[in-house]
């Protein structure tokens, strides 16, 4: 009996001390668990876009666009060959290339044009060609005001001789130096081609300035090359091509 009583004592007990050693067990396992417990994966978030305030915008843009088979046919309608013959009736060896450049308001007009490039060598038959720019009307741009070039290509009647500036460098300096006075503080070179006589007297120049506020300029550094006399080294008429930096 005495036995039997402590056998059920302890049967009794039991389910107490089990229970507690169980949650002592799992209490000692949670750290471990929750070490072991992977992390859980995060997806890159996207990258954010930082907004910035630039002020209002215009809903035009500045630059429009322009149909470029309506400005084909608008410089095919300048007369340049006008101006060709009546520069060639001065100079027979007028000739070379050239490229004209110029903005076109929102109305058609030419806001401003200048030579942009030259070999012509004839500052009155540049001024002819840009005459011609600023007094027609042209296709109105898309959007904004619009840019626009053309170049062209011309064959001299009487090719001159063509003098290389490395050989006449004393020349080009004095050339240079002359120049210089006209600038006004304008950056870039202005592209200067001379026709020389066989005696060394400029016998005509033109120049092709750096950008629009250059165009001011062009007349002064004309003047002051007609002006030079360079060392004769032809024995006809020649032409040289040099930068005024």
């Amino acid at each position: 009996m005495v036995n039997h009583r402590i056998m059920g004592n302890r049967r009794r007990a039991l389910p107490g001390l089990a229970v507690i050693a169980l949650i002592a067990v799992a209490a000692s396992l949670l750290p471990a668990c929750a070490a072991a417990k992977p992390a859980p994966v995060i997806a890159d978030a996207p990258p954010v876009t930082e907004k910035v305030d630039r002020g209002p915008t215009s809903m035009e843009s500045e630059i429009g666009g322009l149909n470029e088979e309506a400005m084909d046919r608008a410089f095919a309608s300048l007369e340049v060959q006008r101006c060709l013959s009546e520069g060639g009736a001065r100079l027979s060896a007028i000739g070379g290339e050239f490229k004209l450049r110029l903005r076109i308001t929102r109305d058609g007009d030419a806001r401003w044009a200048y030579v942009s490039e030259s070999t012509l060598g004839d500052r009155a038959t540049e001024k002819c060609l840009l005459d011609l720019v600023r007094g027609r009307s042209w296709p109105k741009p898309l959007g904004g005001e619009g840019l626009a070039e053309k170049a062209f290509a011309i064959d001299a009647p009487t090719a001159p001789v063509l003098l290389e500036e490395k050989k006449m460098l004393p020349d080009v300096a004095r050339a240079r130096a002359a120049a210089a006075k006209c600038r006004h503080g304008i950056a870039g070179s202005f592209f200067a081609t001379v026709h020389v006589r066989p005696d060394g007297h400029v016998s005509a120049a033109g120049v092709a300035p750096p950008n629009e506020r250059g165009e001011d300029a062009v007349d002064c550094v004309v003047e002051a090359l007609l002006k030079l006399r360079f060392r004769p080294s032809a024995p006809r008429a020649a032409k040289v091509s040099f930068e005024i930096r």
